[in-house]
Formats: C-alpha cells, sequence, structure tokens
C-alpha cells in the first residue's frame, strides 16, 4: 500500500483502510473527501467483512456516501492502492467525477462476495468491478474445502482398504 498524504493525493486514487480484519476501499475525490459504499450498520461496519446485525445477511443494501476521508478512516491506517494500473487504463477526471455526481446518496445492491466496498471503486476508477480481497478470500475457501475433501477422501479410502483386509 502506498501511503500518501491528502494534498498529494488525485482525484481517482483508491484508498485502502485498514480496519484490522478487513480493508474498507474509498475513492478520493479531492479536497479530503472520498466516496464509498457503506452498508446500514453504518461506519463501523463498512467495507468487505461487513454483515448487517439485524438481517444476519452477507447481502442487502449499501448506500453511496461522501464523508471525509479522515472520518472514515477512523484512525485507522490507509494509503493509495491503484493495485490494478497495470491491468486496467484508469478512466478520466471527469469520467470519475461525473460517476460520483451520478451516483452519490443512491442506495444500490451489496454483496459481501460479488459487489462490496472495493467493487464499487474499481468500477468508479477503471470502469471494471473487481475485488482483490472477495477473490483471496473464495479461494482460502476453496483451498480449505479440497483440503478437507482429501482427508475425508483419504479417510474413506483406508477404512474401505481396512474392510477389505478383514474379509
Amino acid at each position: 500500500m502506498q501511503t500518501r498524504s491528502p494534498t498529494t493525493m488525485e482525484i481517482g486514487d483508491m484508498i485502502e483502510i485498514n480496519k484490522g480484519a478487513y480493508n474498507h476501499w474509498a475513492l478520493y475525490i479531492g479536497n479530503g473527501e472520498v466516496i464509498h459504499l457503506v452498508t446500514p450498520d453504518g461506519p463501523s461496519k463498512v467495507a468487505f467483512c461487513s454483515v448487517s446485525s439485524s438481517s444476519s445477511s452477507l447481502s442487502g443494501k449499501g448506500t453511496i456516501t461522501i464523508d471525509t476521508l479522515k472520518g472514515v478512516a477512523a484512525g485507522n491506517t490507509y494509503g493509495v492502492n491503484n493495485y490494478l494500473d497495470d491491468k486496467y487504463k484508469p478512466r478520466t477526471t471527469e469520467v470519475i467525477m461525473e460517476e460520483v455526481n451520478k451516483m452519490r446518496g443512491r442506495t444500490i445492491e451489496y454483496e459481501l462476495l460479488g459487489h462490496n466496498c472495493e467493487h464499487f471503486v474499481t468500477f468508479l476508477r477503471y470502469g471494471e468491478s473487481e475485488s482483490k480481497q472477495a477473490d483471496d478470500f473464495i479461494k482460502r475457501v476453496l483451498d480449505a474445502t479440497l483440503v478437507v475433501s482429501a482427508v475425508l477422501v483419504g479417510g474413506a479410502t483406508a477404512a474401505a482398504r481396512a474392510t477389505k483386509h478383514d474379509k
């Protein structure tokens, strides 16, 4: 993560905010402000690992809000992380700000793994929605599932061999 002060950030920079167990994403829009996707539980619950306590769901609605970067970071570390610049060409400032003006205040679908704050921010910057955080989570779950499956298959095979030898 590249750390820059708000005075050196550029409109359209993706800001990664370390929230401990997960990272929240916002897009810098100038004058110390960011646009980001907030879930119904509010700023303390925004981001990738947000699960609505009222619905216990991985999806729902999110509100697109503009806040100060300092307020969103709430004392947590943050920095510029335009990690997809080698894959996609960033949109122009004009296009980004047109999108920001169209989207501010809107309520949109929120899904933990398919349409979270990182997807929202990458869409604004590149016109493409991606979330490395969600992709990494899915990969970890799939890897763990494969390990469990291998152990279960291995155990079943061993049990079958033992049963065969007992006869």
